[in-house]
């Protein structure tokens, strides 16, 4: 019997890893499900498959556009635009607070029920109308609002929305799915879930990371012609949230340059949308005082293709972020071939392993000091391209499409015991 696997897709490219993530989740299934222990069986002429794939989306950004999925049974639906006011935002988080079991917008669950949906997955419990009646699985990328409860990025609204609707979607999913170990047993202590509902699958980066993977020189040189950028840059592609730790890193740079007479040249992409906006102001403002106008480049917000591009160009990607457990660049610049330097904190080290330079984002000297050492090291860049490249050579659209595969059928064995 087929099985219908819904996937829900968030609604902006610019929401960032989540996005990114629930594309790789939909093209490696979407493109590898139905092979192997699942191969299609033949009747007649008619093949009937395993699984069978709807991406839900909520009329924004067709994800069509974004994957790689032609000539591949897949239906991509619209779900309708949803309006949360401040009081059905109140409602509904006093319904879910209480456990409530029906609530949910009409319009999106007679469309998941039309679609005869066996099973949805959510990338994020991003949606609050979720339908309690058909099983799905969650994926949670990370509860780090409950170790920087006085971070700026994460606002008292922010924090008491995470925890209702993470913790419901935790609560009531057949399975969780995590890509750490530390994020498994973070959603066991902050919402006492037993650790056998929990999975992890390591988020794998973005399936465009792999489409541009073998780009020459001559069309990376092409492509980025027009930004008219230094021979030698460092590339850090990050949002500008205060926990990305932009500021930090350009004091650094200001010191290399004043206390080592090197002028290491940085290049910046992400958007800087209205939540991020104070931030990013902050930071042009840092930049013109300390006087490196000239070693600081923002490209704002550039196409995929552009960002494998940029990848292939850098001497190094520098990671300094605040957060973790884990973050996905490091692992897109070691598929990439490009060295890493990268914070210490959280699973990050395990993530990296011997790809890349470690240091402390806390740690400005620290920071200097590794910065300056790939900087000048070219041999030290070409150990940790290799390394790099043996750390992450598992990592592909197939082998991640079988880790889901394997948690669809558990789910879905799950749901049958009922």
């Amino acid at each position: 019997m087929t099985r219908n696997i819904g996937i829900l897709i968030p609604s902006k490219k610019e929401a960032g890893g989540v996005f990114q993530s629930a594309l790789s989740i939909a093209e490696s299934l979407i493109k590898y499900s139905n092979s192997g222990q699942y191969a299609a069986q033949y009747i007649g002429r008619t093949a009937r498959y395993k699984f069978k794939y709807s991406l839900f989306y909520d009329g924004s950004d067709n994800p069509e556009s974004f994957l790689d999925i032609q000539n591949h049974n897949v239906k991509l639906t619209p779900l309708p635009r949803k309006s949360f006011s401040l009081p059905r935002k109140i409602l509904q988080f006093l319904i879910m607070g209480l456990g409530g079991k029906k609530f949910l917008i009409k319009s999106s669950y007679l469309i998941f029920k039309e679609a005869q949906t066996d099973l949805l997955i959510f990338p994020t419990p991003f949606a609050f109308d979720f339908p309690i009646d058909i099983p799905y699985i969650t994926s949670i990328p990370d509860l780090m609002y409950r170790y920087y409860p006085n971070f700026p990025d994460y606002p008292l609204s922010l924090r008491i929305r995470r925890n209702i609707v993470y913790k419901y979607f935790a609560r009531n999913s057949k399975l969780i799915i995590v890509d750490s170990e530390q994020g498994a047993d973070d959603v066991e202590k902050f919402f006492n879930i037993k650790k056998d509902r929990i999975r992890i699958i390591p988020f794998l980066p973005a399936s465009y990371i792999y489409m541009y993977k073998d780009m020459d020189y001559r069309t990376v040189e092409e492509l980025l012609a027009k930004y008219n950028l230094p021979e030698k840059f460092l590339f850090y592609p990050a949002q500008f949230w205060p926990h990305k730790n932009h500021q930090r890193l350009i004091k650094v740079i200001c010191q290399i340059k004043n206390e080592y007479k090197t002028k290491v040249n940085l290049v910046l992409v992400g958007s800087f949308s209205a939540p991020a906006k104070k931030t990013y102001n902050e930071i042009r403002q840092l930049i013109k005082k300390l006087g490196v106008e000239d070693q600081i480049f923002h490209l704002g917000f550039v196409p995929d293709k552009e960002i494998v591009a940029l990848y292939k160009r850098a001497i190094a990607l520098v990671f300094p972020t605040l957060i973790g457990p884990t973050s996905i660049p490091p692992v897109e610049a070691m598929v990439l071939g490009t060295p890493v330097l990268c914070s210490n904190l959280f699973e990050m080290p395990k993530q990296i392993g011997e790809g890349g330079l470690l240091f402390d984002p806390f740690d400005v000297k620290d920071i200097k000091e590794k910065i300056y050492t790939i900087w000048t090291n070219e041999n030290l860049r070409r150990e940790l391209i290799q390394k790099g490249h043996n750390k992450t050579k598992d990592l592909t659209l197939e082998n991640y499409s079988k880790q889901w595969e394997k948690v669809i059928e558990e789910a879905l064995n799950l749901e049958n015991r009922k």
